[in-house]
């Protein structure tokens, strides 16, 4: 039975709430604020979270992105539910990465219609997660952008691209823009296939097809696919003294 987290300060419309999505065979918890939301996501490990974006202490928008930052709560699919109808915030809300943006006021099929839809996608990619687990030779990362989501292989990961405070992960014919720091995924990946070559890019050695010397005691790094990196002089020594013999 899946359990749905409720982020709504207005009585009149969460408690309804919770009783249709309770007669609909789901488990339902509720926070009247985002601060109590938060406390509760992180404790109660929700299926899924349908969130109000303006609320007291802490707006939906911020709840978001602290879940995207911790990689416990970071996959649990995310529903914004809000007055707000301006495509602004429509488009502020879907370009954080949340999977829904549903406006009040709305026909509960269409809301049911959407919870069902997410909650199936996740059960898809969890499965997959578990069957992966199963192959100890293979070695895979959870990739999220909006609606859109990858179960991928290490090895298909070709670079990792800064911008801002995004990434952006190339492999096969996708790039997505994932909400993570560089520093946070070179933590993350294995050391042993990924190198960070400047202060912006980071490349998976395997997919390294040329390398050949550059400016100031740089290299200058071609991929399999044709991209050309250009490895900083730092990083350059580095790469040198780890793989040289």
């Amino acid at each position: 039975m899946s359990k749905i987290l409720i982020l709504e300060d207005d009585e009149n419309v969460r408690l309804p709430l919770v009783d249709l999505l309770e007669s609909e065979g789901f488990t339902v918890v509720s926070a009247e604020d985002g601060k109590k939301g938060l406390s509760l996501a992180k404790k109660e490990k929700p299926d899924l979270i349908v969130s109000d974006i303006m609320m007291p202490k802490m707006d939906g928008y911020a709840v978001f992105e602290a879940l995207q930052s911790d990689p416990m709560t970071a996959v649990i699919p995310f529903i914004f539910l809000t007055a707000k109808t301006d495509p602004k915030d429509i488009r502020e809300g879907l370009g954080l990465g949340a999977d829904d943006y549903l406006t009040k006021p709305f026909e509960h099929e269409d809301l049911l219609d959407s919870i069902r839809t997410r909650l199936e996608k996740y059960k898809r990619i969890s499965e997959a997660a578990l069957s992966a687990d199963d192959d100890i030779e293979s070695e895979y990362i959870f990739i999220k952008d909006g609606e859109s989501c990858w179960f991928v292989e290490f090895d298909k990961i070709r670079l990792l691209e800064s911008e801002d405070n995004y990434v952006r992960i190339f492999f096969d014919e996708h790039k997505p823009l994932v909400s993570r720091t560089l520093n946070y995924l070179e933590e993350r990946l294995p050391a042993k296939s990924f190198f960070r070559a400047n202060r912006k890019q980071m490349i998976n050695l395997k997919w390294i097809r040329n390398i050949q010397p550059w400016f100031n005691g740089g290299l200058l790094v071609t991929l399999k696919d044709g991209s050309r990196i250009q490895m900083s002089r730092r990083a350059a020594q580095t790469f040198k003294s780890r793989l040289s013999i």
